[in-house]
């Protein structure tokens, strides 16, 4: 069955388990649009989009215009015990090409299901699905920035799944598993990063009060190459242990941080460690206004960037979002992003003398609502990756656009 039939028939599911429960019209509620208690809606979103570098080269980057149009569909159908809710995005983007032209399209399909049991016991599924050709950074399985360097086009499909149990009323112990899958469309993308990866993790959680939690966490995570390089390299295990805190101060600031130790173990023989840390701050200083700093630290299976010349990475990342909310019809966002990743493990015969990079985006964005459902966007992005392993680019985005909401 291809994945285009498997997308449609989830929502075939989906349709039918609303009109085969005798409280399906109950909970499908009909309600205006753009009204946030609304069960579904969906939107469509046309724009242009000036790209100063097409194909993420360093040399002869190609310029030009980009025309684009984006339908997103929302559902979401809380039961007595099970909440399930869905997101599907389908984008088309025109010219894929300056000079051969032809239209690039984008699937992202996401679902998720959360059950309760009993009042101390819950489960959860989710899976998210994305077919594109974007290069750019996403989440990897150990929580570290992956950044895809001019992969091409790629299918992303990753499956979690996570059960929580409440074992008295300040301990939670908790189970969270995690599979995912990359496959590229052009040879070489495939021979480097076709792969799959697995994580498990388990934690225990502590409630010293109402407004702070501490955990004692270990995560497992393995990688499997479709091409794992000489001596099976570019496989391997990884074993990270870590202590956890939350602090919420008051209902407007919080505090998150994380500290242990990760140990990789490559199929070669070869074996990083690296210490594990994670930093974020939040901050909600209005309704709609949001300040969040975030600092990590994290040992990981080398990225798409490495080019299959190294087993594993360190990544150093420093990011900072705020969302501000100008007007009652005015909102604004902007982002930056650091990465500084030092490549290690590297497979035999293969790799540089200094194996770094660095990874930086930014990104500002305003939106004006005209009416809850009529919208105007624009935005401006940048992204540069400085790197001793794969040729070095810088792209610049600017794009404007309306979005119609139902």
């Amino acid at each position: 069955m291809t994945r285009s039939r498997q997308i449609a028939n989830l929502w075939r599911v989906l349709v039918l388990s609303l009109l085969a429960n005798h409280v399906a019209f109950a909970v499908w509620d009909f309600t205006a649009p753009g009204d946030p208690n609304r069960r579904w809606s969906a939107s469509v979103s046309t724009g242009v989009t000036y790209d100063n570098n097409f194909t993420a080269t360093q040399f002869h980057p190609e310029a030009g215009f980009r025309y684009n149009s984006d339908l997103q569909l929302h559902a979401r159908i809380p039961f007595q015990r099970l909440f399930i809710a869905g997101q599907y995005d389908y984008g088309v983007n025109y010219p894929q090409d300056l000079h051969q032209g032809g239209l690039a399209q984008t699937h992202n399909l996401n679902v998720s299901a959360n059950y309760i049991v009993t009042p101390r016991l819950g489960f959860g599924l989710s899976e998210g699905y994305v077919s594109t050709f974007y290069p750019g950074v996403v989440t990897g399985p150990s929580g570290a920035p992956v950044t895809l360097a001019n992969g091409g086009s790629y299918v992303y499909d990753a499956v979690a799944g996570n059960v929580n149990y409440q074992l008295t009323s300040r301990w939670i112990a908790s189970v969270n598993g995690g599979w995912d899958i990359w496959r590229y469309a052009t040879p070489a993308s495939v021979i480097n990063g076709d792969h799959e990866d697995l994580s498990m993790q388990l934690s225990f959680l502590y409630a010293l009060d109402s407004r702070t939690t501490i955990g004692l966490n270990y995560q497992y995570a393995e990688d499997a190459y479709v091409h794992p390089g000489v001596n099976d390299a570019l496989n391997g295990y990884q074993q990270t242990a870590y202590l956890s805190i939350v602090r919420r101060f008051n209902p407007r600031l919080s505090l998150t941080l994380n500290g242990g130790y990760s140990i990789r173990d490559s199929k070669d023989g070869t074996t990083s460690t690296s210490p594990s840390a994670l930093g974020a701050v939040v901050y909600n200083y209005g309704p709609s206004s949001t300040l969040t700093l975030t600092i990590s630290e994290a040992l990981s299976e080398a990225s798409f960037g490495s080019t299959g010349n190294f087993s594993a990475e360190q990544n150093t990342t420093l990011a900072l979002q705020a969302n501000h909310q100008f007007t009652p019809k005015l909102f604004g966002t902007a982002s930056l992003a650091y990465t500084y990743s030092t490549f290690t493990a590297p497979i035999i015969g293969l790799g540089s003398i200094n194996p770094s990079e660095q990874a930086t985006s930014g990104q500002i964005g305003l939106s004006y609502y005209f009416r809850n459902w009529l919208s105007a966007t624009a935005n401006y992005n940048r992204n540069q990756i400085t790197s001793t392993v794969v040729p070095p680019y810088s792209r610049d985005m600017i794009s404007i656009g309306m979005t119609l909401t139902y």
